[in-house]
């Protein structure tokens, strides 16, 4: 009886996490889309550039079907758990705490640092570089050009991005309803500037292009024959700009266009901060019908991006992106929004078109923090992380240790982001930015591992199953969410395989093989190390992966 006492003791650091629901389903269905980021580039210059003849629309869509499964896998598992902690409290409820720990915190917990970077390398180059050069071309202004020119040197990423980090740090240990309010202004401006983006482009005649664009060039201070000078660099890079369509290829645009719409589940990770998160009907709201209003979007953009400049104008813009040529509008790469920029050249429209960059890109430092604190909050409550890591301010309600904590470890990968290159054995050199879409690898795998949570939850987990609302549902004799977790599964397992193995991907690099292995067997490690003392100790922490974590 006395080692039953001190193997099974109160395992939660607490009864209660201290954290409120302040999120309506609504709020938790624009927090989607933000973090799915209609900002995020690479699909429209990363694609072209490596994948000659895919076509980007059909990419886009496909990696939003294949993404439905597992969307579908997150309702039925959010509301059989709806607290914070969302994908390791999944995993280690179903799959086990060592399985759970070790994806969610090297996939999500460290890779997502890299998202704090890339928050501040968007925000940068893609928000403050175009806001300031198109200023400058409406004003004639040398001054701004080269604020903005500044913007997409190292030093000025890095020091907007720990800016970009600081603050979203201070406005979430504030309180989670401070970032509930300022979302509702994030959201109008970011919708309004992507409507007048695709007006731009929309009512821009083809023939119109190469005009405005030399004339932008040369309000800059460029040259004055910047569209013919751009495509004829591209093809002295070897630059094919009029590939014959590739099946192949659009099928590998799927994976990049994966880098936003993976994120359509990602409000599970404050569930306990959701009100009504237990209803199935709002989480197919939240997590599905978000999906789909950003791949629809996604794809629009494409389109009409496309139908505006051409698909041989795109191949320029990547090869200036990749490298392969000289393609720029002052050290900008011409991302979709800079080239809506240049075609309106007018300071009203540049000012629109920035303030929606600007604000997203923020949000994404946002997203970064609410969800990886609410994480780190869940694994310190299962005393797998210290505990200080838990406390939530009784004032704000909100983990300001875990917030502050995050910001610091983020500070070395930003400076990583944009300073760190690796020389290889053969002459090559391997810039850290070149990982971009590791993180899309990394939080993959997190994603696979709890669409098989969702699979088998019906056998591994059945009374939670059989509590949740989503038990009722079921095909062919099978729970529909074994049969939608598996579809799901098999999807992101083909996803993971063609990033860790197609060089068009970027991650199968000396770089991108350690990093990715080193954030695995830290994560390993850690838990192990963990566990152990904990059990020294005489608490059990496998008692806590069967029971539902504190709300």
């Amino acid at each position: 009886m006395a080692t039953a006492a001190t193997t099974m003791p109160e395992v939660f650091v607490r009864k209660s996490s201290g954290l409120v629901r302040v999120m309506s389903p609504r709020s938790a269905f624009v927090y989607n889309v933000l973090t799915m980021g209609l900002i995020f580039p690479w699909t429209y210059l990363w694609a072209p550039a490596v994948l000659p003849g895919g076509q980007l629309v059909w990419g886009i869509l496909l990696a939003m079907v294949l993404e439905i499964p597992i969307a579908l896998a997150y309702v039925w598992l959010s509301t059989a758990l709806p607290r914070s902690g969302g994908d390791y409290v999944f995993q280690s409820r179903v799959l086990g705490g060592g399985i759970g720990f070790t994806l969610v915190f090297s996939g999500f917990v460290i890779w997502i640092l890299q998202w704090v970077a890339l928050s501040g390398w968007l925000l940068s180059a893609l928000g403050f570089a175009p806001l300031f050069l198109g200023l400058g071309a409406a004003t004639s202004s040398a001054a701004l050009v080269d604020i903005a020119t500044w913007f997409t040197t190292a030093e000025g990423v890095v020091i907007t991005s720990i800016a970009n980090a600081l603050v979203a740090m201070l406005i979430l240990s504030s309180g989670f309803k401070n970032y509930v309010r300022l979302q509702r202004v994030m959201w109008v401006a970011i919708l309004v500037s992507f409507a007048t983006m695709l007006v731009v482009l929309f009512t821009t005649a083809t023939a119109d292009v190469p005009g405005r664009l030399d004339a932008f060039s040369t309000a800059i201070g460029g040259s004055s024959s910047f569209y013919s000078d751009s495509i004829a660099a591209a093809q002295a890079g070897g630059v094919e700009l009029n590939p014959a369509f590739s099946l192949i290829a659009t099928l590998l645009v799927a994976p990049i266009a994966w880098t936003s719409l993976q994120w359509a589940t990602y409000s599970a990770q404050q569930n306990g901060e959701i009100k009504s998160a237990g209803s199935f009907r709002d989480q197919l709201f939240i997590i599905v019908g978000s999906l789909v209003l950003t791949g629809l979007l996604l794809a629009i953009l494409a389109f009409v991006l496309e139908r505006t400049i051409g698909t041989e104008f795109l191949y320029v813009a990547g090869a200036g992106y990749w490298g392969y040529a000289d393609v720029s509008l002052a050290g900008s790469f011409l991302w979709p929004n800079i080239i809506a920029t240049a075609i309106a050249n007018n300071p009203i429209v540049t000012i629109i078109i920035a303030a929606g960059f600007i604000l997203n890109a923020h949000q994404i430092v946002h997203n970064c923090y609410i969800g990886m604190t609410r994480v780190m909050v869940a694994m310190s409550l299962d005393r797998l992380l210290p505990e200080l890591m838990s406390r939530v301010s009784d004032r704000f309600h909100t983990p300001v240790n875990a917030h502050v904590i995050y910001f610091v470890a983020s500070l070395p990968v930003i400076w990583l982001y944009s300073n760190f290159a690796l020389s290889g054995s053969d002459g090559t050199t391997t810039t850290w930015a070149s990982i971009t879409l590791g993180v899309t690898f990394g939080c993959g795998y997190v994603f696979v591992g709890t669409a098989l949570a969702g699979a088998l939850m019906p056998f591994r987990a059945k009374a939670l199953y059989e509590a949740s609302p989503g038990a009722k549902y079921r095909i062919g004799g099978l729970p529909l969410v074994t049969v939608v977790g598996l579809i799901g599964t098999a999807a992101g397992l083909v996803f993971l395989y063609l990033f860790l193995l197609s060089p068009e991907l970027g991650m199968n690099s000396q770089l991108a093989y350690m990093v990715s292995g080193g954030v695995l067997v830290f994560a390993l490690g850690w838990y192990l190390v963990t566990y152990l003392v904990r059990r020294s100790g005489g608490i059990n922490v496998d008692y806590a992966f069967k029971e539902i974590p504190p709300e």
